[in-house]
């Protein structure tokens, strides 16, 4: 007699998205988007907006606190998003941990990180990457830096007022990302292999809803 279980290990995953870009890209509505076209698990960045808060203002005395707690979080999420894929449904997931650490080597690379705490983050992000299921597709918004600048200052987060954001960490944050594409690109990391990268135009509304379309088409082709 089949048991659940069997069931479980029979199935065939449905799609994983992880969708990344710099802050104020658009995930968040690709994210909604694609969740109620595709009838997807939509799984949401973590943020503890106190913390994120205390972090913009002394990045020196809280960047390793905030990483940490950021990598956990959002692999507790996804991976409920992983068990989710295996049992019937698609998911899509607002930033991968991947994406975190392109954030997380920013500040290393600034100082605001000393050897120690990398090193913890780098053990903690190994161990979490190699123990999720891979994404289907990673997509990648493109959107200029000045673009995502004015976004931030519209959506008016408290956590994100002021000159706490400003152009050039949105450009470094972008090269950040651009390095990481060509890491997943080459297959580098052992996880991306296989995968598919959609770097998708999303600097205006036209540009966003032909990308919008885009991108469910080749969702679909994998359903």
């Amino acid at each position: 007699m089949e048991t659940q279980l069997d069931k479980l290990f029979e199935a065939t995953p449905k799609p994983v998205i992880w969708i990344e870009g710099i802050i104020g890209c658009g995930k968040t509505t690709l994210t909604k988007a694609i969740s109620r076209k595709l009838d997807f698990r939509a799984i949401y960045e973590p943020v503890n907006l106190e913390l994120l808060e205390m972090f913009y203002k002394d990045q020196d005395r809280w960047a390793f606190a905030m990483q940490i707690d950021l990598l956990h979080r959002r692999y507790a999420l996804q991976k409920l998003g992983s068990f989710e894929s295996i049992t019937g449904k698609g998911v899509v997931i607002d930033r991968g941990l991947p994406g975190d650490r392109v954030f997380a080597k920013m500040l290393y690379n600034a100082g605001k990180m000393d050897k120690i705490e990398w090193a913890i983050y780098e053990r903690a992000y190994s161990v979490m990457t190699n123990s999720l299921i891979p994404p289907s597709v990673i997509i990648f918004m493109e959107v200029s830096p000045e673009i995502a600048q004015h976004r931030i200052k519209n959506r008016d987060r408290k956590a994100e007022r002021g000159d706490l954001i400003p152009l050039a960490y949105l450009q470094e944050l972008e090269q950040g990302y651009l390095e990481l594409l060509s890491e997943i690109e080459s297959a580098y990391p052992a996880w991306s292999r296989g995968m598919k990268v959609i770097r998708l135009p999303f600097n205006n509304t036209e540009e966003s809803e032909e990308s919008i379309q885009k991108v469910l088409g080749i969702i679909r082709d994998l359903l």
